[in-house]
């Protein structure tokens, strides 16, 4: 069943028009939460095949100079948060995706997560592309974790594991969803 909502959505997201127009509006939502407030150090993704544009994202927080901010590098199965100031010393690694080079920062130091995926529900569950890269990663993290995703890719339930690690929020171009895992925040 996974694999089959997978690829539904996955065709969807590579054939949508509105990519960019909805990425900026995710990026005035996620601007917006209240939860930046009390918010150091984010991990962020580089987009990655129509995934939602967090560029948007790391350019409105570069620019206001209040966060550090960090995107993965993959290494030997594991993602290490890496700190960037800017996008311009990024290299293409692992499945053709950039990432910064420098020293790996503690996961458990991150005060937030944003997660790319293929699919969330409405209880924060999430599919990805099925080799667990995140759900290893959140484990470590103890961070408020954050789903972008355009509107569609949000549905109302997803087979879900023991192993996989929900988000506690998602960010649509039309809405916030707090997942019942947020209600402990």
């Amino acid at each position: 069943m996974k694999e089959a909502i997978r690829k539904k959505l996955l065709s969807e997201r590579a054939n949508y028009k509105r990519a960019v127009e909805d990425s900026k509006k995710i990026a005035e939502n996620f601007i917006k939460l209240p939860h930046l407030k009390q918010t150091k150090n984010i991990l962020l993704y580089y987009p990655h095949k129509n995934e939602v544009d967090t560029r948007f994202i790391i350019e409105k927080l570069l620019k206001s100079g209040k966060f550090n901010l960090f995107l993965p590098k993959v290494h030997k199965n594991h993602l290490l948060p890496v700190k960037v100031s800017d996008l311009s010393g990024l290299k293409k690694g692992f499945a053709g995706i950039m990432e910064p080079e420098g020293e790996p920062f503690p996961p458990e130091r991150l005060d937030l997560v944003v997660v790319p995926a293929v699919a969330f529900d409405l209880k924060g569950h999430r599919l990805g592309y099925g080799k667990g890269y995140y759900d290893r990663f959140l484990k470590k993290t103890g961070s408020l974790n954050v789903g972008v995703a355009y509107d569609f890719q949000v549905v109302d339930s997803l087979p879900s594991q023991e192993h996989d690690v929900p988000v506690d929020l998602i960010v649509t171009p039309t809405r916030i969803i707090k997942t019942k895992e947020d209600e402990k925040r």
